[in-house]
């Protein structure tokens, strides 16, 4: 086990770094919660050059996920492509970071566990033995009622 200075230290280094991330996730600009991408596409007319693999585009495109429901996929807005890659963007740097934020956490825990196993005392010290009497006042039989 590691020395618990050096468990302390390596605490205030991922704090450190949490709030690091912490501050980016608390400012991340406009976020745009869908993946934006540039595709090719083919029109189907037989006599088109796309027929023989050449592709047209890029076009911009947005797609979102939204948990279980429908997929959106869609063109993007031609003047609001920019916004849409720069937002797209600061969604998919604000999830990482989340990410990045979890992972530390779990790491300070364990951590903290192992600074409370380090200082946890153990509980049969405090058992009493059988035969021992207990902490109570015990009564006495043979002497008379208290005054």
């Amino acid at each position: 086990m590691e020395d618990i200075s050096q468990i302390r230290q390596k605490i205030h280094r991922l704090n450190q770094k949490r709030w690091g991330l912490l501050e980016k996730v608390m400012t991340p600009g406009q976020l745009l919660a869908a993946s934006f991408y540039e595709r090719m596409t083919k029109c189907g007319n037989p006599n088109c050059k796309c027929a023989s693999g050449e592709l047209h585009g890029p076009f911009p495109w947005i797609y979102q996920n939204l948990k279980g429901k429908k997929l959106i996929s869609t063109s993007c807005v031609a003047d609001k492509v920019e916004d849409a890659r720069r937002f797209s963007e600061n969604y998919k740097a604000f999830k990482e970071n989340r990410a990045q934020i979890k992972a530390l956490d779990q790491e300070i825990d364990e951590l903290v566990a192992q600074i409370q196993s380090f200082y946890e005392v153990d509980v049969t010290e405090f058992v009493k033995k059988e035969g021992e009497r207990r902490g109570r006042k015990q009564k006495r039989s043979e002497e008379g009622p208290e005054k």
